[in-house]
């Protein structure tokens, strides 16, 4: 009975790590409609006008979906999306006016993507650097290397700011770790 319970446990923990996106779909509401979203989040698509519209995926889409024809404000077609990849779409009867892309990864390349985007500010620096860093990113360490690949500080700052005082002028590289991914930014100690 415990196995069952656990599995219960655990598999509404992944339910609620899913997302609803909500799209207005609209003559005219242009052609870059798109998302980046994670496996298993959903996009519901919602007519705001009175015309008849698709939501239909183009041919090379890595999922096929199609809501066929609805008409009417407040007429929606929803779409789980389970397969990482790109997923241009479009409305059948304006394609033109009315298309976007919807983006598929896995979690952990989200995050990883997301990572990547860190800034150290300024660069280069005489006794501070500051780091921006992107939301929901749960920093693990920071570490400071010089160029022979020693070790120069280690530590999670709280306030994302690293006294660099007592380091020598010279090139260094700042590795920052999530639980799941690393990122390693190069900056200059004046």
């Amino acid at each position: 009975m415990k196995p069952i319970l656990l599995l219960l446990v655990f598999f509404s923990f992944e339910l609620q790590a899913q997302t609803t996106y909500n799209l207005d779909w609209e003559m005219g509401i242009g052609t870059n409609i798109n998302l980046t979203i994670n496996i298993g989040d959903t996009v519901i698509w919602t007519w705001t006008d009175e015309f008849p519209h698709t939501v239909q995926s183009n041919v090379g889409s890595t999922e096929t979906f199609n809501s066929g024809t609805k008409t009417g404000i407040g007429s929606s077609y929803q779409h789980i999306f389970n397969m990482v990849g790109t997923n241009p779409y479009r409305c059948g009867f304006h394609p033109l006016t009315m298309a976007g892309t919807i983006t598929v990864l896995n979690p952990l390349e989200i995050e990883d993507f997301a990572l990547k985007s860190f800034s150290i500010l300024p660069n280069p620096a005489y006794t501070q650097l500051f780091l921006k860093l992107p939301d929901k990113i749960n920093v693990k360490s920071i570490s400071i290397f010089d160029l022979l690949g020693q070790l120069v500080y280690s530590g999670k700052n709280m306030d994302n700011s690293i006294n660099i005082s007592n380091l020598n002028s010279g090139i260094y590289f700042l590795k920052i770790s999530s639980q799941n991914v690393s990122h390693t930014k190069q900056f200059v100690k004046l």
